[in-house]
This record gives C-alpha cells, sequence and structure tokens, in this order.
C-alpha cells in the first residue's frame, strides 16, 4: 500500500499539502531560469560547504538557508510527480473509457426507444421527450444523408443533358 505522502506509481491518493503550489501562465513558463545538468551537484556543493568558508567567500547564511528549503522542495516533487503524472494518465484514460461506455449506453437506449416509437400508434409522443438524445444520437448520420441526397441531386443537375 501506498504512502498518500510518499505515493507509489498508480497510488490513487497522493498528498501534496506539504508543497506551497504555484500556478503561473504560459507566458510565465518561458521566462523562467531552468536548470542544467550538473545542477543537483552544485546544490550539494553549497550546501555541503563550511559555513566558515561561506562567510569568508561573502555568502549570505540567509540565501543558504533558504537554497536548503528550495532544494527540499524540488526533491520533494521530483519525489511525487512520478505518481502524480501516473495518476493523470489513469484518470484520463479512465474518462476515456467511460465516456465509450456512455456512448454506447446512449446508443442503445436510443435505439430501443425508436424502435419502440415505430411499433406504437402514438410513437411520436414516446419519441417527443427524448429529442436531445434523438439528436445527438442520429442528427449526424440524418446530415451526412442529406449532404449526399443534395450531392447526388447537384451531381444529376450538371450531368442532365442539354435541349435546345
Amino acid at each position: 500500500m501506498s504512502d498518500p505522502k510518499h505515493p507509489t506509481i498508480g497510488a490513487q491518493h497522493i498528498d501534496v499539502t506539504d508543497l506551497a503550489l504555484v500556478d503561473i501562465t504560459p507566458d510565465h513558463v518561458h521566462r523562467l531560469s531552468k536548470l542544467r545538468e550538473g545542477h543537483g551537484a552544485a546544490v550539494s556543493n553549497v550546501l555541503g560547504s563550511n559555513a566558515a568558508i561561506r562567510k569568508r567567500a561573502g555568502v549570505n547564511e540567509a540565501e543558504v538557508e533558504e537554497l536548503g528549503e528550495l532544494w527540499v522542495a524540488c526533491q520533494r516533487i521530483d519525489e511525487v510527480l512520478p505518481a502524480a503524472e501516473k495518476l493523470v494518465e489513469l484518470l484520463h484514460e479512465t474518462r476515456l473509457v467511460r465516456g465509450h461506455e456512455v456512448a454506447i449506453k446512449l446508443r442503445e437506449i436510443a435505439h430501443q426507444i425508436r424502435r419502440r416509437a415505430e411499433r406504437l400508434p402514438d410513437g411520436t409522443e414516446v419519441l417527443a421527450p427524448f429529442d436531445a438524445l434523438l439528436d445527438y444520437q442520429f442528427g449526424p448520420a440524418q446530415k451526412a444523408a442529406a449532404a449526399r441526397d443534395k450531392d447526388k441531386a447537384d451531381q444529376d443537375e450538371t450531368q442532365a443533358p442539354v435541349t435546345g
């Protein structure tokens, strides 16, 4: 079982309440500095250095402390990000499958309503309450058929022999 604070890939519960998450615009993303290869060693170098040597080099200890806090946050994000990405993938794929299942059910129900209406003398009264469903299910096919009929009529018209 996965711990929500330390999730494994495939976990469905991820707790990142300890992180101060940031939401920025895509334009802002492009203006951010990017970490390059070797950044971990550079951070470790600063954090692992002797405080007296840092003082001698003019490094502000408050900045070193802030770097340490930022680095812990980066490492925490790196820990949970694979599980969060997998969770988003699972949600997306589950939504696709559930959408497929909804489409099948809508198709089955629409066909059942249409079949029942065809057998009843007051069939239009059975169809009327389901206008939105029937338009959704059969509308695209009816539009395609109408377009085909129009194209065929236009084609017949252009091929008609000229008399005179």
